[in-house]
């Protein structure tokens, strides 16, 4: 083998073994960022899956994406992907975690307002069953109504307390929001004031 041929040789060599540690180290790094952004992903699932389902729907469908290219060797593709995902991660942990507070305070503000406005509805349906006469601005209709509505916002209220200590405060602030609506209606219609804070 002449001199020319052998250093083309080595050159072929060594341009292999250069070509296949390449490959090699973005093969790592991909998949060291994929299982990163997965960790990351597994970590915000609990409040995600609860609080932004559909956010999280399409981080995980997004995952699978990237897995996808990772098993078809395109490295380079899956590594960007990974650290698109690690991303977009920390952005749904964080949007969970600001529904979570929103639910809460909403919570905060009706837990104390519903049962007053149930107990004043309460009192008030008392008073007028004890009446022999309607006041002029309520007609037994509307009265009929307050009487079963009453006892609707209290079952719904049950519900929500339950609900928040199950730990679900989706359900517990969507079942609390129709409790106070419902009150707030009907205290309006037995011509009682509603509270401002039932008003919003």
């Amino acid at each position: 083998m002449s001199i020319v041929k052998r250093r083309w040789s080595v050159f072929a060599v060594v341009l292999a073994i250069v070509l296949v540690a390449g490959c090699s180290s973005e093969q790592g790094a991909a998949e060291q960022a994929l299982k990163a952004a997965e960790e990351l992903i597994n970590k915000a699932r609990g409040e995600a899956a609860q609080y932004v389902p559909e956010q999280f729907s399409g981080l995980e469908a997004a995952l699978a994406s990237a897995k996808e290219t990772m098993k078809k060797g395109d490295y380079k593709a899956a590594l960007a992907a990974a650290t698109d995902l690690s991303a977009k991660a920390k952005e749904t942990a964080a949007a969970a975690a600001a529904k979570r507070n929103d639910l809460m305070l909403s919570w905060d503000g009706m837990s104390g307002g519903v049962p007053k406005m149930v107990d004043a509805l309460r009192s008030r349906i008392d008073i007028l069953s004890e009446s022999k006469k309607l006041p002029a601005n309520v007609t037994q209709a509307q009265f009929d109504n307050a009487k079963s509505g009453l006892a609707s916002i209290q079952q719904q209220w049950t519900e929500a307390s339950e609900a928040y200590k199950a730990g679900n405060l989706t359900d517990a602030v969507a079942k609390a929001k129709w409790s106070r609506d419902k009150a707030a209606e009907i205290m309006s219609s037995l011509g009682m004031t509603v509270p401002a804070a039932a008003k919003l």
